[in-house]
């Protein structure tokens, strides 16, 4: 039955009715002597007869095995000394047991192992050292140790127990990266004077561009004492703040056709203006946005009304969207006479343009370009939009006119 094999056969034959002579005890115990084990035998322990129909019968047997245990052990045991020498406390002992079952096929002789299993846990406890007045142990308490398997060696740890001295620690800590620049640890005998203040070492971190928040450390110093001590001196970036700006200027020329200047320019500007914050630790520096004073527009700017002469652009757009790094834009206002005989309607503006100086903040769309002049009259709504368009009719009756009567008698 362990492999599936036939081991033999016995066949046996006789006259209906007569005893068969046959029983498979001496068959199975020369297996069992080999190491088999009966499973199972369904002929007749007193044998059978035979009869008209064919007889079949099964003997089974299996592989007999034998288990034995083996162990293995992993120690571990922690030494409590003085400094000086000397037992401090008696040593830690503690243990992890392996086995493993190793079971021996009887017929073939082979060996298979089971997997090695901890009989209470794969690992060490942590340990935590005996208190001994007076003393301070190197190692307050003995780690965990985890992963322990049949192979680890044997493990061996020393706490060493010297006597008791204060400790001061004093952490200095940058605030404005959340970093500890430096870490002065002090120890001395209980009582003792510190020795120790924190005034040079703050100076040597102002001097390189920190400021002081706080010093939780006695400023006269301290004395060692049985519980340690901490203390934190919190420092951050000293920085510089200056005030960066920029203009962007409007200039609008009013000038005669033959080039003389015809008004006074217009002139306007916004000025843009951002922080510049310079680390003084580290010398980075940080930039605020750009923020314009009046919204990063020029306002409409509409021309200056001259006797006698037609303006080429009676107004200059509002322009928006004007940005830091938009160019001076400069216009150009040209003035022609108005030939003799003609009356240009006068012009009242209901609102004439100023230069604007009112804050806002930074704009965000692109300057506008400078458009084409365009040579129409000045106007401030569309109730003197007709008289203008008459005008100009004239205007150009006078100048056709005598050209025409010119070209009619050359031709005569």
């Amino acid at each position: 039955e362990t492999t599936g094999k036939i081991l033999t056969t016995k066949d046996l034959s006789g006259g209906t009715g007569d005893d068969s002579g046959y029983t498979t005890a001496d068959t199975i115990k020369s297996y069992t002597d080999k190491g088999y084990e009966l499973v199972s035998n369904d002929y007749p322990e007193d044998g059978t007869k035979f009869a008209d129909d064919p007889q079949h019968y099964i003997v089974r047997l299996k592989h007999g095995l034998t288990e034995v245990t083996e162990n293995k052990t992993v120690n571990q045991v922690i030494h409590y000394v003085y400094e000086g020498g000397g037992e401090a406390a008696t040593d830690h002992n503690a243990t992890v047991v392996f086995s493993q079952t190793i079971t021996t096929d009887k017929v073939t002789g082979e060996k298979t192992y089971s997997d090695w299993t901890a009989d209470n846990g794969d690992s060490f406890a942590s340990v935590t050292s005996p208190v001994i007045d007076g003393y301070t142990a190197d190692q307050l308490k003995v780690s965990e140790m985890t992963g322990i398997t049949v192979d680890t060696e044997d493990i061996s740890v020393t706490v060493t127990y010297t006597r008791n001295q204060g400790t001061i620690d004093v952490t200095y800590i940058d605030e404005t990266t959340g970093k500890i620049l430096t870490t002065k640890d002090l120890s001395g005998g209980t009582g003792d004077d510190s020795g120790y203040t924190t005034a040079d070492t703050i100076k040597s971190y102002t001097d390189k561009g920190y400021e002081l928040i706080s010093d939780d450390y006695p400023k006269d110093g301290t004395k060692f004492a049985d519980d340690p001590q901490h203390y934190i001196v919190r420092l951050k970036h000293g920085t510089v703040v200056e005030t960066e700006n920029k203009s962007v200027n409007e200039v609008i020329h009013y000038v005669y056709d033959n080039g003389d200047k015809a008004a006074d320019n217009y002139k306007a500007t916004i000025v843009f203006s951002r922080t510049i914050t310079t680390d003084k630790v580290t010398g980075e520096k940080t930039y605020s946005d750009w923020t314009a004073d009046n919204g990063g527009r020029f306002a409409a700017v509409l021309s200056p009304i001259i006797k006698d002469y037609i303006a080429s652009q009676l107004k200059i757009d509002e322009m928006t969207g004007i940005t830091v790094d938009t160019a001076d834009i400069e216009r150009i206002v040209v003035y022609h006479k108005v030939p003799a005989g003609i009356i240009v309607p006068p012009v009242h503006p209901d609102k004439p343009s100023q230069p604007s100086n009112n804050q806002s903040k930074t704009p965000t769309a692109k300057a506008v370009k400078d458009s084409k002049p365009t040579d129409v009259l000045p106007s401030t709504g569309d109730s003197q939009k007709s008289q203008i368009v008459l005008t100009l009719l004239g205007i150009m009756a006078v100048i056709i006119s005598p050209l025409a009567l010119l070209l009619r008698r050359k031709k005569q």
